[in-house]
């Protein structure tokens, strides 16, 4: 079952995506993950994208045992998709797409049309973990 959220395009929001990963996937292992995931991503949108001017942030949280897929989705820009870049040795933005390329197992970007981009991760879990959370049930909370 996927949790989704709408939420305003400023780096605030981040803190709500990432309690709404700590709702939806309570003791999970990889809530932690998630959790920096989610808020790099959120932060990301509100910063480079038009939803950041004004617009929203959609958030898609989908949770298996084997699988925790965060999407987030915002009104693109004219840079396109995400791409890493080089940070600053000095600043200290720039290097949210390196953690999240460090911390999921896999992630990507695509454009959705009408000028949406989509930015997804996964984290996936070994089979012990499986095991583990296959008789844990998710909570159901509308947001």
């Amino acid at each position: 079952m996927p949790w989704i959220a709408k939420f305003p395009g400023v780096p605030e929001s981040a803190s709500a995506a990432r309690r709404l990963v700590r709702e939806a996937l309570g003791d999970d292992p990889r809530a932690a993950d998630a959790e920096l995931i989610i808020s790099e991503l959120v932060t990301n949108a509100a910063l480079h994208s038009k939803s950041g001017q004004g617009g929203s942030v959609w958030v898609e949280l989908r949770y298996s045992p084997a699988c925790v897929r965060i999407e987030v989705a915002d009104e693109g820009s004219r840079d396109g998709l995400p791409a890493h870049r080089a940070p600053d040795e000095l600043s200290n933005f720039g290097r949210g797409l390196m953690l999240v390329d460090s911390v999921a197992d896999s992630w990507g970007a695509h454009n959705d049309g009408d000028d949406l981009r989509c930015v997804w991760a996964e984290l996936t879990s070994t089979a012990e973990e499986q095991s583990r959370t296959q008789n844990r049930l998710p909570i159901s909370r509308g947001v």
